[in-house]
């Protein structure tokens, strides 16, 4: 009887063994679904300065930054894995290493997912910014959204930078077009190029056209091309909010939250080619997390 068992024992041992190999085997043998696609975080990688993946977190990849603050703020499912959720009194907030990068920006290219609801009324919402120590309110590069009207189908996109000691010193842009919807994910790059004296918005993987006023951008009368940028005072990064708001020394109304969603936000310390914003987009649609 006692062999009859063993038998028995051996054979189901042999079965269960011949199934987990079966198993193992079909898992070794499932395709990668990135087989043969580009990785979008290597493309222009020396020139990467800042990435937030937003997944789950606030992490800053490059430079392992962790955000000092971060109310109310959560991720939902994004364009790719998770993305940042705003809401009201969302926000993250970065405090920059003293050798980061990021403080001594000269060009940028600033790429993201992004989707927003139409903005109106008071509310302007801040959505990427470098912060200013001596300057709460605009910092040295700010990305943000202009008020429209309530019947407004699309996004006013507004952007900041600064080149300190121009005589034009801060260059503010505000720019509007239809093929910015409201509520729908899009891939965003906005740069500034300091050898072309140029700013430029890519919507998935293709230049917008915008007009001289727009592009062309000056350090004072003249048309003197505005150049190489100066950033002053860098000390923070802030996304979603103002941070006169964040840091109790305003409570203006127009000072409003980014209610939208971000993801794969990154930065360069250079203005892409169109090749490269191209290469990003395409990788960024075929790339599985």
């Amino acid at each position: 009887m006692k062999n009859k068992f063993r038998i028995l024992g051996a054979i189901l041992f042999g079965a269960m063994l011949m199934t987990s190999l079966t198993m193992t085997s079909c898992k070794d043998d499932e395709p990668d679904p990135n087989a043969g696609k580009t990785d979008p975080s290597t493309i222009a990688t020396a020139n990467l300065v800042a990435y937030f993946p937003f997944d789950g977190n606030g992490v800053e990849k490059i430079a392992s930054l962790n955000p000092t603050m971060m109310p109310n703020v959560t991720y939902i499912n994004g364009r790719r894995d998770k993305a940042y959720q705003g809401a009201s009194g969302a926000h993250l907030l970065y405090s920059l290493p003293a050798n980061s990068k990021l403080k001594t920006l000269t060009s940028f290219s600033v790429a993201m997912w992004f989707k927003s609801p139409v903005v109106t009324g008071d509310p302007e919402p801040t959505i990427f910014e470098i912060g200013k120590s001596d300057d709460l309110n605009w910092g040295n590069l700010k990305l943000a959204l202009n008020r429209l009207s309530a019947t407004a189908d699309s996004l006013q996109l507004k952007a900041f930078f600064l080149k300190s000691g121009a005589i034009w010193e801060p260059q503010h842009i505000g720019f509007s077009k239809r093929v910015f919807t409201t509520n729908v994910w899009m891939h965003l790059v906005l740069q500034y190029n300091e050898t072309t004296s140029k700013y430029m918005i890519y919507k998935d993987g293709v230049k917008v056209v915008t007009n001289d006023a727009v592009e062309n951008r000056y350090s004072g009368p003249g048309e003197i091309p505005l150049g190489a940028l100066a950033f002053a005072n860098a000390d923070k990064i802030n996304i979603g909010a103002w941070r006169p708001k964040t840091e109790g020394t305003a409570t203006d109304a127009w000072m409003g939250w980014f209610m939208g969603n971000l993801d794969e936000l990154r930065v360069y310390d250079k203005a892409l080619s169109a090749t490269e914003v191209k290469a990003l987009y395409d990788a960024e649609v075929t790339w599985v997390e």
